[in-house]
């Protein structure tokens, strides 16, 4: 019998387990360490899978954002202890989930501590805290139980009534690194449970295990249903690791058959935060810290688009805000096309170029617009919308910035004649 990529996917995990440290504990002296089953013991390393455009390309990633993961196994009088540096970049968080991929809900604690939440160690400052060079240092703990009232930096370890045994991940997520993902400091970690201390050194490749594990419990997410669509809200694309910062819209897409034809997205955008440093946060005027429309091929593990050119280029699915091109009255227009209607589409004014696969052609492309880290001063935001799969919710709650999908001749686009291209399935009236 073929089992399911889910099955697969624990079945990877329980190996990867039992490949984990078996052997005594290191503590602050020999005669403290105390013997560990297999499917407890720490892993041999931290960080050992990277989530990325250029890495493992699963669940739909930002080119602009690396996620690393670190997996551990629940044991009571367990706690984990992240000690690192705030990054230099646009966002970081740190989330921790359950083997199925849901977000931890222990004792209502949040799963996720966002940049800006994070308290700094005595003597540093939080650069999304107070203006400050990046660099400071941070403490975060995860533990069983309720945290003491006050306790900062503080994550469950588990949801309520989780065994001993029961898998757990954590989640360093980072976007728009300076220098990009290799100068991101990771976290070093130890893990700690009555006298016992395991410092968890960071791993200095890829742990392929790791890495097949969580690509296949990815392939269990559902593939988005068949049809071009239009933008609505729905829980597929965030059903697994969510980044519980980030709302998404998403639409279903087959690249145009016809020749000469693309896909325009047309919206207004919100203002954001720009490049790749930290900023206080929240800022005044600004409605979210982040936003992108990406190209994503549908199932099985959810990549997004990664395009290799000739001579050795390299494009991404993707474009964000500092890449993307708005006109006078704040509007971007997407042009979703193929690599040989890049140049035209790139000298249209106002137009924003982004790519169909180059090796599915023919494949259905799941469209992700993302908001990320909304200010409670911009209701428009994609979070405020109902995760209903209707896109005249979405419309309704996201008024001019609801993202507008026509098929166009290019032809058209470049003369600015494009009021009269047909809308896709299920596209929302200019009136909601």
């Amino acid at each position: 019998m073929q089992r399911s990529p889910m099955t697969r996917g624990r079945a990877l995990l329980a190996a990867f387990g039992a490949g984990l440290v078996a052997a005594g504990m290191v503590s602050a002296t020999p005669a403290q360490a105390a013997p560990v089953p297999a499917e407890l013991a720490p892993p041999l390393c931290a960080w050992g899978a990277q989530v990325s455009a250029d890495g493992l390309n699963i669940l739909y990633p930002d080119d602009s954002a690396s996620y690393w993961i670190l997996p551990y196994r629940v044991r009571r009088n367990l706690s984990i202890v992240l000690s690192g540096s705030f990054p230099d970049s646009r966002f970081a968080s740190v989330s921790v989930y359950q083997a199925n991929g849901d977000v931890v809900a222990g004792d209502g604690a949040s799963s996720t501590l966002t940049d800006f939440q994070i308290t700094p160690d005595a003597g540093s400052v939080n650069p999304w805290q107070q203006p400050a060079p990046s660099g400071g240092a941070f403490t975060v703990t995860l533990s069983a139980g309720s945290a003491a009232p006050g306790a900062a930096n503080a994550l469950p370890l588990a949801a309520e009534g989780a065994p001993d045994g029961a898998l757990g991940f954590v989640i360093y997520r980072v976007y728009r690194p300076a220098g990009g993902p290799a100068a991101v400091p990771l976290p070093a970690v130890t893990f700690h449970w009555g006298a016992g201390t395991v410092r968890i050194p960071t791993c200095a490749q890829h742990d392929q295990r790791l890495g097949a594990a969580v690509a296949a419990l990815a392939a269990a997410v559902p593939a988005v249903p068949a049809g071009d669509s239009a933008f609505a809200r729905t829980a597929t694309p965030s059903r697994f690791f969510p980044n519980t910062d980030s709302g998404y819209l998403s639409a279903s897409v087959t690249p145009p058959r016809e020749p000469g034809t693309v896909v325009v997205v047309r919206g207004k955008a919100p203002t954001t935060s720009t490049g790749d440093h930290p900023s206080v946060w929240p800022s005044p005027g600004t409605d979210v810290r982040y936003t992108s429309l990406c190209t994503n091929l549908s199932g099985p593990t959810h990549p997004v688009v990664v395009n290799h050119l000739p001579g050795g280029g390299v494009d991404y699915g993707c474009r964000h805000d500092d890449r993307t091109e708005l006109d006078a009255a704040g509007y971007y227009t997407y042009v979703l096309g193929t690599e040989a209607q890049r140049s035209r589409i790139e000298r249209i004014p106002g137009a924003t170029f982004v790519p169909f696969s180059t090796a599915d052609p023919a494949r259905q492309h799941v469209v992700l617009l993302r908001h990320m880290l909304a200010s409670d001063a911009f209701p428009e935001a994609v979070q405020n919308v109902p995760a209903d799969g209707d896109p005249s919710s979405a419309a309704a709650v996201m008024g001019l910035y609801y993202p507008r999908t026509a098929t166009c001749p290019l032809s058209a686009v470049a003369t600015g004649d494009i009021e009269a291209c047909p809308v896709l399935a299920g596209e929302a009236t200019e009136n909601g």
